[in-house]
C-alpha cells in the first residue's frame, strides 16, 4: 500500500495518520522572516533592487528604523538551512508569508506579516526582484519547501483568519483573491467584515469575537463566502508542501468557526498539526481550556511561558513553585503534551530583557526541553540575541539576526537538549513527577515505559539535596548528559551538592516499541484515581482479541491522559476495532466505553497516531 493511500484510507476509519515522526516529537524554530537573513544578490544590491515592494521608502538597510523592512527574505532562510539543521530543529515556523499592504501606518510597515492583502500570494519583499508572487508560480517558495524537506525540517505556515489590515491612508481591509478584488471594509456590500467599535472589555466574549482589535478590519465569520475563501487559500498553501499551521488570534473567533476550519483542513491533509495563539491563556481560564480541547487544534502555552519567566525574573513571587503549580493543572487539557511551549516570542520582551543572566536563559531552556509539550525556540535565542531599548518591547524584541556561531554555549546546549529529547521518549510522552521543589531548586522525573529522565535545577545559592529515585534508573551510578559528571545512587537515593546556576539532566532512554506499524494511542476525558489504569482492547491479537486479561496496558501521563505505543505485525493492512477500558490493578473492569467499537485502518508500515476522548453513550 502506498503512503498516500494509507493516509486517505486511514482518515475514513478514524483520527489517525501515517508519519515518520509525529508532532509531539518536533522541535520548532520560530523566524521573523524580515529579521533573519538577507540573501539579496550582489547584482540586486548594485542595482538598488533591495526595496522590492510597490511603495518605495519602506526599506531601511541601516537597520535603525525598527518599523521598516530590513531585508530578510526566503532565499536567506534557504541559505541558512544547514545552520538550522546543525542546531537540530525539526520544524520551522515562519512569520506570515502572505502579500501585505505595501504602506506604513504611522512609523510601521507590516514587516511582521499580520496585515494581509492577498492570502493566495507571497509578500514580494521576500522574493527576488521580478519573480511572480503568485503562490503556484514562485520558484523561490517551491525551493524553500523542497530544501527544508530535504533537510528533514517541516514548514509551519502562520495563518491569520481573524483580520486583514488597519486604516492606512483611507484604505482599510482591502483583500484580493490571487489578484482579484475580494472585499473592501469601506465598501463592504457583501458583509465580509464586522463593523463594530474597538474592544474595550477584554473579558467580554462578544466583544472579543465581534469587535475590532487594534483598529484591524475584522472578518465576519458568519459570511460563507469569507469562510470558503480563507479555507481555500490555506488548502493551496498545503498543496505546495506546508506541513503544519500556526493560527493567529484564536480567541477572537468562535469555537464553531475553528471546528469547521480544522475539519476542512484535516480532511484535505490528514494528520496535519495545528496550534493556535490563545493570547495569555491559563489552564484555570474556562475559555482557554474550551479552545484547547474543542477547537480541533492545540494552543501556545502562555501559562507555562509566564511561569518560567516569573520563576527566573522574580516578577512574581514563588520561583519554581510557580512552574509546578501550573503543571498541576495539566489534567484540564485533553492533550497537554501537545501544547506548544516557549519562553519568549515576538509579542513580548525577550527572556534576556527581563532577566539579563545568560545562565538563567540556559536554565530556562533546559527546563523548557525537559517539560511536556512541543518546545519552540525564538530565532536568535541560541546566540543570546536581545535588544533592550524600551525594555525590549515590540518592535525591539525583533532585532536582526547577526551571529551564526555554532560554537556559542547556548547553541551547543540546545543541540544537546534536542538530541536527548529525540532519544528519550520520556521527554515527549512521559508523566511528570516533582520530587523536590522550592523557590530556588526544582527536581522532577519524566517517565514513559522504561524510559526515565531526571532534571535538577538550582537558580539560588549553593545547597545540598537528596532525591528518592526508587528503582527507576536501575543503576548504582548515573552520569549527567550536560556535564559528563557521574554520581552514585545508594539505596535508591541520589545526593547532589548544587552550586549556584547548577543544572543536571540524567537520561535513561529505555527500549523502543517496534513493529511493522507502531501506533500511538492517547485517551483523554476520563479522570482516573490511584489504583486505576486504562487498557486498550480490540479485535486483533495485538490488543488481546477482546480478552480484557490480555488487553494492552497504557501508560499514565496525568489523571486525564493515558498513552501507549503498540507494535502491530499480524494485523497490518487490515481494519481493526478497539475500545478503552478502566480497570483496577488486578485487571478487573471498572468501566468500558459504552459505544460501538472505534475503527482504524492499519497500513502496511510506518507510524500512526490516534487521539481519543472517552465516550459513554
Amino acid at each position: 500500500m502506498s503512503n498516500s493511500a494509507s493516509l486517505s484510507q486511514a482518515s475514513v476509519f478514524g483520527n489517525a495518520f501515517t508519519t515518520e515522526r509525529e508532532f509531539r516529537q518536533e522541535v520548532i524554530y520560530f523566524i521573523i522572516v524580515d529579521r533573519f537573513y538577507d540573501a539579496t544578490s550582489e547584482e540586486e544590491e548594485r542595482r538598488g533592487l533591495w526595496d522590492r515592494g510597490e511603495t518605495s521608502g519602506l526599506y531601511d538597510k541601516t537597520w535603525t528604523q525598527w518599523g521598516k523592512y530590513w531585508g530578510g527574505n526566503l532565499l536567506g532562510i534557504i541559505e541558512k538551512i544547514p545552520y538550522l539543521q546543525s542546531l537540530g530543529v525539526t520544524a520551522v515556523w515562519l512569520s506570515p508569508l502572505f502579500e501585505q499592504v505595501d504602506d506604513m501606518q504611522y512609523d510601521r510597515t507590516p514587516m511582521h506579516g499580520y496585515w494581509t492583502k492577498d492570502f493566495k500570494r507571497i509578500n514580494p519583499r521576500f522574493l527576488p526582484t521580478g519573480e511572480s508572487n503568485s503562490l503556484y508560480h514562485s520558484e523561490t517558495m517551491r525551493k524553500l519547501v523542497d530544501s527544508l524537506h530535504a533537510a528533514d525540517i517541516k514548514l509551519i505556515l502562520d495563518v491569520v483568519c481573524n483580520h486583514s489590515s488597519p486604516d492606512i491612508n483611507g484604505a482599510k481591509g482591502v483583500v484580493y483573491d490571487d489578484g482579484a478584488l475580494l472585499c473592501d471594509y469601506n465598501n463592504d456590500y457583501d458583509g465580509f467584515y464586522h463593523h463594530n467599535s474597538e474592544i474595550t472589555d477584554w473579558e467580554d466574549e462578544y466583544q472579543l469575537i465581534n469587535h475590532e482589535m487594534c483598529g484591524l478590519a475584522t472578518f465576519n465569520e458568519n459570511n460563507p463566502s469569507y469562510r470558503h475563501y480563507i479555507k481555500q487559500a490555506v488548502r493551496e498553501w498545503l498543496d505546495i508542501g506546508v506541513d503544519a499551521l500556526r493560527v493567529d488570534t484564536l480567541k477572537h473567533m468562535p469555537v464553531w468557526f475553528w471546528q469547521e476550519f480544522t475539519a476542512d483542513i484535516k480532511s484535505h491533509k490528514p494528520g496535519i498539526f495545528m496550534f493556535g495563539e490563545y493570547g495569555f491563556g491559563k489552564p484555570w481560564d474556562r475559555r482557554t481550556v474550551q479552545y484547547a480541547n474543542h477547537s480541533g487544534m492545540s494552543i501556545l502555552d502562555f501559562g507555562l511561558c509566564d511561569a518560567i519567566r516569573f520563576a527566573f525574573s522574580g516578577q512574581q513571587d514563588g520561583g519554581f513553585r510557580l512552574v509546578q503549580s501550573l503543571l498541576e493543572h495539566d489534567h484540564v487539557y485533553y492533550r497537554a503534551n501537545e501544547l506548544v511551549t516557549f519562553v519568549d516570542n515576538h509579542d513580548m520582551p525577550r527572556f534576556l530583557s527581563i532577566c539579563s543572566s545568560r545562565r538563567s536563559l540556559e536554565q530556562a531552556l533546559i527546563l523548557l526541553f525537559c517539560l511536556r509539550g512541543v518546545p519552540c525556540i525564538f530565532y536568535g535565542t541560541e546566540q543570546y540575541l536581545v535588544n533592550n531599548i524600551d525594555g525590549g518591547n515590540d518592535p525591539y524584541n525583533r532585532p536582526m539576526m547577526e551571529s551564526w556561531n555554532s560554537s556559542s554555549p547556548c547553541f551547543s546546549l540546545l543541540d544537546t537538549l534536542i538530541s536527548i529529547r529525540r532519544q528519550n521518549q520520556a521527554l515527549t510522552f512521559g508523566s511528570h513527577q516533582q520530587i523536590y521543589v522550592s523557590e530556588h531548586v526544582y527536581a522532577f522525573i519524566r517517565t514513559y515505559r522504561d524510559c526515565h529522565a531526571l532534571c535538577v535545577l538550582n537558580k539560588g545559592q549553593a545547597t545540598e539535596i537528596s532525591l528518592d529515585l526508587g528503582e527507576r534508573f536501575g543503576a548504582s551510578e548515573i552520569a549527567c548528559v550536560l556535564t559528563g559528571s557521574a554520581f552514585s545512587i545508594a539505596d535508591g537515593r541520589l545526593s547532589l551538592a548544587l552550586e549556584p546556576g547548577a543544572a543536571y539532566l540524567f537520561s535513561s532512554p529505555g527500549q523502543r516499541v517496534t513493529g511493522d506499524v507502531v501506533a500511538t494511542f492517547q485517551i483523554n476525558g476520563i479522570e482516573t484515581q490511584p489504583g486505576q489504569r486504562i487498557v486498550l482492547t480490540g479485535d486483533c491479537p495485538e490488543l488481546g482479541c477482546w480478552n480484557l486479561a490480555q488487553a494492552y496496558g497504557m501508560e499514565y501521563v496525568n489523571r486525564n491522559t493515558w498513552i501507549c505505543e503498540v507494535g502491530f505485525a499480524e494485523s497490518v493492512n487490515k481494519p481493526i476495532r478497539f475500545k478503552y477500558a478502566l480497570v483496577d490493578q488486578g485487571g478487573c473492569s471498572f468501566a468500558r466505553e459504552d459505544i460501538l467499537p472505534r475503527q482504524l485502518l492499519l497500513p502496511g508500515q510506518g507510524r500512526q497516531k490516534v487521539d481519543s476522548v472517552w465516550q459513554i453513550s
